[in-house]
C-alpha cells in the first residue's frame, strides 16, 4: 500500500486564491469559471501517487457555458416570479425534476476532465438510476420523516374522546416507526448513491466496483445519533453545572465581603443572570465543536467502510486511515482561523483539508502498478480522443 500525497502549500495557493477573488469581483462574477479551473488544476496537479499526478483538463470556456445556463435559469425564475407569480412554483418543480439529470451530467463531465498519469477517468452510470437515487429516494426519505407524525396528529384528535388511553401510545408508535423508516431510507440513500457513483467510475478502460450494505450505513448513522445525544447532554450538564457553581460561589464571596449590601437578593440575581449569559455563550461554542466531531465521526466511518470495499479492476484496493479526531481538529481549527483572519486563512484551510484527506488514503500499488498504468495509457492512445468533445459543458457551478 502506498500513500497519496499533496505537494501544495497555503502560501502558494493564496496567490491563486486572492487573484481569483479580485478578478471575480472586478468582472462581476464572470471570471468564476476560469477561477474554478485554476483551483481544480492546482489541487489536482499537486495530488500525487508514486510520483504520478492527477490533472484537470476542462477550460474556463467550457465551464462558462454551464455558468451562463445557470445564470439564465435564475433570471428566468426571477422574471417569471414577477410577471406570473403562479409560474414560479411550477418552474421550481421543473428544476427539481432536473436535479438528477444535472448531477448525472456534471459527474460525467468532471470525470471525463480528470486524469491520472495521462489516463482519463470516465463515468458510465445510467440516467434512469440517477432519477431513482437522487429523486425517488430523497422523496421517500422526506415522506418517512413527516408522513406518519402528521397523520397521527390528524387522526388521534378525532378519536381522542373515545379512546384517550391509546392516543399517546399511537403517537409514540408513529414517532418510533417514522424514525426507524427515516434511518432506513437515509442509509439506503447513502448506500445506493455511493454504489451508483463508484460502480459507474472508469479509469481508462478499467472499472471501479464496490459492494456496500444498507445495514452498515444504518449502523454508522445510529451510532452517530446516539453519540450526538450523549455528547450534547454531557456538554450541557457540565456547562450548566459549572456556570451555576461559578455564579453562586461568586455571589456568596461578594456578600461575605460586602456585609452592608442593602439588596443581597438583587446582587445574587445579577450574578446568576451574568452566569446564564456565560452559559449560553460557552454552550453555543461547545455545540459547534461537538458538531464538528460528530460530522467527522460519520464521515470517517463511512469513508473507511466505502474504501475498504472498493476495487479497481478487481485487483487494486484502497484503504482510509483517517481518524475522527484528526478530521475534527482540522475542521475546528480551520473554523477558528477563518473567523480570526476574516477569511484570509481560507487557502491554508483548504490545503490542510486536502493534505489530511490524501495522506490518509492508501492505494495498493503492488509490483504490477507501473505496468497497469502503462497498459491504460496504451489503451487510451489506441482509442484516441474521439469522445473528447462529447461532453463539453459542466452544468454544475459549485466549487
Amino acid at each position: 500500500m502506498k500513500q497519496l500525497t499533496f505537494e501544495g502549500n497555503g502560501s502558494e495557493y493564496f496567490k491563486i486564491w486572492i487573484v481569483n477573488i479580485l478578478l471575480i469581483t472586478i468582472t462581476l462574477g464572470l471570471y468564476y469559471p476560469w477561477a474554478k479551473v485554476r483551483n481544480h488544476r492546482y489541487f489536482y496537479g499537486n495530488s500525487t501517487l508514486e510520483g504520478r499526478n492527477f490533472d484537470y483538463h476542462a477550460t474556463g470556456k467550457q465551464l462558462f457555458v454551464g455558468y451562463l445556463i445557470a445564470m439564465a435559469l435564475f433570471l428566468v425564475y426571477v422574471i417569471v416570479g414577477e410577471i406570473f407569480p403562479l409560474g414560479a412554483p411550477i418552474l421550481l418543480v421543473v428544476l427539481f425534476l432536473a436535479i438528477p439529470w444535472i448531477i448525472w451530467r456534471s459527474v460525467m463531465f468532471n470525470m471525463r476532465m480528470t486524469s491520472f498519469s495521462n489516463v482519463r477517468f470516465g463515468f458510465s452510470g445510467k440516467l434512469g438510476l440517477a432519477y431513482i437515487n437522487f429523486l425517488l429516494l430523497p422523496l421517500l426519505f422526506f415522506v418517512s420523516i413527516y408522513a406518519l407524525p402528521i397523520a397521527a396528529a390528524i387522526i388521534v384528535p378525532m378519536y381522542k374522546g373515545s379512546m384517550p388511553a391509546y392516543a399517546g401510545v399511537l403517537i409514540a408508535i408513529a414517532v418510533i416507526v417514522s424514525m426507524a423508516l427515516a434511518v432506513y431510507f437515509f442509509a439506503l440513500m447513502q448506500k445506493r448513491n455511493t454504489s451508483y457513483l463508484i460502480n459507474g467510475y472508469r479509469y481508462g478502460q478499467g472499472e471501479f466496483s464496490t459492494e456496500l450494505r444498507t445495514g452498515a450505513f444504518a449502523k454508522i448513522t445510529l451510532k452517530t445519533f446516539g453519540l450526538s445525544l450523549l455528547t450534547f447532554t454531557v456538554v450541557m450538564m457540565l456547562v450548566g453545572t459549572a456556570v451555576a457553581l461559578m455564579g453562586l460561589g461568586g455571589g456568596f464571596a461578594d456578600l461575605a465581603q460586602m456585609g452592608n449590601v442593602e439588596n443581597p437578593e438583587e446582587l445574587i440575581g445579577e450574578l446568576l443572570a451574568g452566569g446564564a449569559v456565560v452559559a449560553v455563550v460557552i454552550g453555543y461554542i461547545s455545540m459547534i465543536f461537538v458538531g464538528f466531531f460528530l460530522m467527522a465521526y460519520m464521515q470517517t466511518r463511512q469513508r473507511t467502510y466505502i474504501l475498504e470495499n472498493t476495487l479497481l479492476d478487481d485487483k487494486i484496493a484502497f484503504i482510509s486511515s483517517l481518524k475522527a479526531r484528526s478530521l475534527a481538529w482540522i475542521m475546528g481549527s480551520n473554523f477558528l482561523l477563518i473567523i480570526l483572519t476574516l477569511g484570509l486563512a481560507t487557502p491554508w484551510a483548504k490545503v490542510r483539508v486536502a493534505r489530511l484527506m490524501l495522506e490518509n488514503t492508501y492505494v495498493d500499488v503492488g509490483d504490477g502498478f507501473d505496468q497497469y498504468v502503462t497498459q491504460k495509457q496504451k489503451e487510451q492512445s489506441s482509442l484516441g480522443e474521439q469522445i473528447g468533445d462529447a461532453f463539453d459543458v459542466d452544468i454544475g457551478v459549485g466549487i
